[in-house]
């Protein structure tokens, strides 16, 4: 069965924007408890080995960050408060003649002193590695299991500005004089490879669409996994090609990643779009990512899901251009329900249309929500003891919701489809295109993205493959794209 997905609620209290250019609240890095969980366990090493790490200053005990989490090449690196976020995490690999280089896990992108520049107090920011000598660094430990950093082409210390205390202080080279301010642990978060924290699975979320997106992730109960010191979500804002990495914890029921064009308010809480996940062990323990795509509420943009594992880690896309789908929305749109929801036009699906108080008023709600009466009948009298009902209605069908089609997907799946005198079948061709009355929803959305969820059973049958669920087993990574086909 689908995820389903509830309606947001809206947390009281200011969203955050954050971009790579306009620094929200340092706030906007913070993690839930569970990643947290990570850094308490991290071991400050007296050597160094290839993984991720948490690079703190033996004066302030503060962490190198990436400012805002920002993906883009020349952002700034400084000292923050430490969060145990993707943008304070780093990952340490050789290169050659015992020189490294440090890649952020959020960015991808390198330490590097700015314009190669020999000049004493030369900023340290982030850029796309290329392998030059300002890239890459040294490491000399100088006892208590602290160490300096020096760069190739120069050889100065990675220096506190000035030993500063303040949150968003620079970093610098500068010759080495033995300072604590040119001092610095490493806690070793992770093992050789890649990856964030340990414990968790990188959610990466990519944005192809032709125009910005602001996302966010959220759990169980809406919970967001970053948010502001006030409990309220962090929404990282996505230009076009722009790329932000979650690190979920690796038990995480309930995940979505929720699109918007313009932020959310009290007024307009919904989403464009949604991906929906669940991370967790199977029987034996092994970090297991179940996914699919699902519009069982409403389509609103292209997506797709791919996942890094063992086994069973296959793509689940819908694979139109954003173009297409919005011109398929504006003109084929099913009973013309087409609404405004997180900044763009959605083609509204019959579940939520008729059981959604605010479209109580709608005028199409006589037709559309008793379309599928007569085959709710049909099959209790065709089928005594077995489709059974009740007092259940069009709208219960169309959401596979109690009474009854909540315990009975085969049911649901054949009224939905016009199938009840062939409930089992297999055959897809025969889905929606019996003559008798379906749901006109269900249909189109298969008609425009192929094996995804239009409706909460549409894995009735299995073998019908008409909803596209996966398990990776073994995985590593999951994938979010938005508008892939652009």
């Amino acid at each position: 069965m689908a995820y389903s997905a509830k309606k947001t609620a809206w947390l009281v209290g200011a969203a955050i924007l954050c971009t790579s250019t306009v620094a929200c609240d340092q706030a906007g890095q913070v993690v839930e408890p569970q990643a947290m969980d990570s850094m308490a366990q991290a071991a400050i090493v007296s050597s160094i080995a290839e993984g991720d790490y948490v690079i703190r200053s033996a004066m302030t005990n503060k962490c190198i960050d990436v400012d805002s989490a920002s993906t883009a090449d020349g952002a700034k690196v400084q000292q923050w408060e430490c969060n145990s976020s993707a943008a304070q995490t780093f990952h340490l690999s050789p290169t050659s003649d015992g020189y490294w280089k440090i890649v952020n896990v959020n960015s991808g992108k390198a330490l590097d002193i700015k314009d190669v520049s020999t000049a004493q107090n030369a900023v340290l920011h982030q850029w796309s590695y290329v392998g030059a000598n300002n890239q890459q660094f040294r490491f000399i430990a100088r006892g208590n299991n602290q160490f300096s950093f020096h760069p190739r082409h120069t050889d100065m210390a990675i220096d506190l500005y000035w030993g500063s205390a303040d949150n968003g202080t620079l970093l610098v080279q500068y010759p080495y004089t033995g300072g604590a301010n040119q001092h610095w642990t490493f806690d070793k978060i992770g093992g050789g490879g890649g990856g964030g924290p340990a414990g968790t699975v990188p959610v990466v979320v990519t944005n192809k669409c032709p125009f910005a997106l602001n996302v966010v992730l959220s759990g169980v109960g809406d919970i967001p996994l970053e948010k502001d010191g006030a409990g309220n979500k962090i929404f990282r804002n996505l230009g076009t090609g722009g790329s932000y990495t979650y690190y979920a914890p690796g038990n995480y029921p309930s995940g979505r990643v929720s699109a918007y064009r313009t932020l959310p308010s009290p007024t307009s809480p919904r989403e464009l779009e949604k991906a929906e996940f669940t991370l967790g062990p199977d029987g034996n323990g092994v970090q297991n990512i179940y996914y699919n795509l699902t519009y069982v509420d409403h389509v609103g943009l292209p997506m797709q899901i791919s996942t890094v594992g063992n086994n069973g880690c296959n793509m689940a896309q819908c694979n139109k251009s954003y173009s297409a789908l919005s011109s398929a929305i504006a003109n084929a749109c099913p009973d013309g329900l087409r609404y405004n929801m997180g900044g763009g036009t959605i083609c509204l699906a019959p579940r939520s249309f008729c059981l959604d108080g605010e479209y109580a008023s709608d005028p199409r709600r006589g037709s559309v929500c008793n379309r599928l009466d007569s085959e709710i009948a049909r099959c209790a009298s065709k089928y005594p003891g077995q489709c059974n009902p009740g007092t259940a209605k069009t709208p219960q069908v169309y959401a596979c919701s109690a009474p009854f089609f909540d315990q009975s997907a085969k049911w649901c799946s054949a009224i939905t489809r016009g199938m009840v005198d062939n409930p089992d079948s297999t055959n897809v061709a025969q889905y929606y295109n019996t003559g008798k009355p379906y749901n006109q929803y269900a249909k189109w959305v298969h008609d425009q993205c192929g094996a995804v969820y239009g409706f909460a059973y549409d894995d009735y049958p299995m073998a019908a493959n008409q909803a596209g669920f996966y398990t990776c087993n073994g995985g590593r990574q999951l994938n979010v794209t938005f508008c892939p086909a652009g």
